[in-house]
């Protein structure tokens, strides 16, 4: 998502809603693609993510993990709500603008709200997720130490989302969780190890 509206797309710096329904009506496809990895296949891909975690920390019994997984699998299902209802509102409005411009301008503004609080606007519930699983490890020693403390980063930048007059926090948020996510994934690829120090893959 950060390729295709941070590079491929320009959406016009016009007031005008008129002028952005349009240049939505002629990058439909491109930003239909975007909305299904971005949202639809992030989501699946996260509740790999989170049950992996869990599984990875071996903690069958920890509160903190099972409500940070909570939180994680939450969050997931907010991104693939979030994907179905803009890939709906986005056309609905697409096939209402030429029969009715005012009603498709009120319809972008309506699914864009609900689109963007539930799928990025505020960044909670994964900050959230993130925070609790990084405290529960460094309390466990379970997994890298570095790994961890800059999930204590990331996830305090996830909640700081809250505080919608500093939108710079998001940015932080996104960026700074590539940087864990890939971590991450090199991490769960590395073998675990017993008590008796043998590696379990």
């Amino acid at each position: 998502m950060f390729v295709l509206f941070g590079a491929m797309l320009s959406f016009p710096s016009s007031e005008n809603v008129a002028d952005k329904i349009q240049y939505i009506g002629e990058q439909k496809l491109l930003i239909s693609l975007a909305n299904i990895v971005g949202y639809l296949v992030f989501g699946a891909l996260l509740l790999v993510s989170v049950q992996a975690l869990q599984n990875k920390m071996q903690l069958v019994n920890s509160s903190l993990l099972n409500t940070a997984s909570l939180f994680g699998i939450i969050w997931a299902v907010l991104m693939m709500a979030s994907g179905m209802l803009s890939l709906v509102g986005m056309n609905t409005m697409l096939g209402l603008f030429d029969r009715s411009p005012a009603q498709a301008e009120n319809l972008f503004y309506t699914y864009n709200t609900v689109v963007n609080g539930l799928g990025g606007g505020i960044e909670l519930v994964g900050g959230l997720w993130v925070l609790l699983a990084s405290i529960c490890g460094l309390v466990k020693q379970k997994m890298s130490k570095g790994l961890h403390i800059l999930g204590l980063v990331v996830g305090t930048f996830g909640v700081l989302t809250l505080i919608q007059s500093v939108p710079e926090m998001k940015e932080l948020f996104g960026l700074s969780q590539i940087v864990w996510f890939i971590w991450l994934g090199l991490s769960l690829r590395s073998p675990t190890k017993d008590k008796s120090g043998k590696a379990k893959h």
